[in-house]
């Protein structure tokens, strides 16, 4: 699985609270009770965000929001 970083500032639901947001038709239409459930997670520029939703990847990196990373290989010492 990729791993991505955040290129700025973002808050989004955790998995657990995607749910919910999908079900209202989003954070703005979401009612008081359904509010207090969901839980939110902010992510400064620069820190990894491994649990992004896997619906939102592609246009934020379309966007420039979020960079994926890939780990560095391992050098092999020469004989």
């Amino acid at each position: 699985m990729a791993k991505y970083r955040a290129l700025v500032g973002l808050m989004y639901p955790t998995p657990a609270s995607l749910k919910i947001v999908l079900k209202a038709g989003g954070i703005s239409k979401l009612s008081e009770a359904q509010r207090e459930k969901v839980t939110l997670k902010n992510v400064k520029a620069g820190a990894l965000c491994e649990d992004i939703p896997e619906k939102s990847i592609k246009s934020l990196v379309a966007q420039g929001s979020i960079e994926e990373v890939t780990p560095t290989a391992k050098k092999t010492k020469r004989r």
